[in-house]
């Protein structure tokens, strides 16, 4: 019905004129068929009965209660639909170096170049984990499920006094964070925080050790350089990390 109106006319009618009387009829032209005489008795049904306010138009934010832009508001409508994920508290909020919670984004993401990413993308890669020669590699075994990590996990936890159970068995390390937490007394928690974000990256650059240097997964080894880096976060500003180092350790 619209294409029946010429181009010179669309825009001469005034919304208002166009209701008066029902002038916006006049303007079709040229061949009506059924289907636009279809669409003129809907059109007609639709509008005969709609009257105008005198007062002037404005302009309203669907986005908020009030009908008010905000930047806020349109901030928020850019997440409307989303699905939460409170995985980023444990990324962004808790004190770490910014290149280990880079990597924990990655992680997250799965965007870490582990043996199955690179099955996928056809590129060369180890059949079997370098840490324990059992499984396929991927993000979340190499983290969680390897028996070499879950020693590690073990033996950290046992020394920095933290109760509960390692990882294992769970979909994600953020989920064991957020039941682990409850655990432990509040002032252990910041700590338990960052040592939740060293332990993985220790374990990633151990893992990258035994893949490029060809050095041999060792949890003396390891434990000795996660204590070690533990207390160089621990003077560089990780307060909580600093509350739940033993005391007694010193390094040599």
């Amino acid at each position: 019905l619209y294409a029946c109106v010429p181009k010179r006319h669309r825009k001469l009618q005034t919304v208002a004129g166009g209701l008066l009387a029902n002038r916006w009829a006049e303007d079709i032209r040229g061949v009506v068929g059924l289907q636009e005489i279809g669409q003129y008795l809907q059109l007609w049904h639709k509008i005969e009965h709609t009257t105008l306010s005198a007062e002037p138009d404005r302009l309203t934010w669907k986005w908020s209660t009030n009908g008010i832009y905000s930047a806020k508001s349109a901030y928020l409508a850019t997440f409307h639909g989303s699905i939460a994920c409170d995985a980023w508290k444990l990324t962004w909020k808790c004190w770490a170096p910014p290149r280990v919670r880079f990597f924990h984004w990655l992680a997250h993401l799965d965007r870490c170049w582990t043996a199955d990413r690179l099955a996928r993308r056809g590129l060369p890669h180890l059949e079997r984990c370098p840490l324990c020669d059992q499984a396929p590699e991927t993000m979340n075994h190499l983290l969680l499920g390897c028996t070499f990590a879950r020693q590690i996990w073990h033996e950290v936890l046992s020394w920095l006094r933290v109760p509960g159970p390692p990882p294992a068995q769970v979909p994600s390390l953020n989920d064991w964070w957020q039941s682990t937490r409850q655990l432990v007394p509040k002032p252990m928690r910041k700590g338990l925080a960052s040592a939740v974000l060293l332990v993985p990256w220790m374990l990633w650059k151990h893992r990258n050790d035994c893949v490029f240097n060809h050095g041999c997964p060792l949890v003396a080894d390891l434990l000795t350089k996660i204590k070690e880096e533990a207390t160089l976060w621990a003077a560089a500003g990780a307060l909580g990390l600093r509350a739940i180092i033993p005391q007694t350790w010193d390094v040599h």
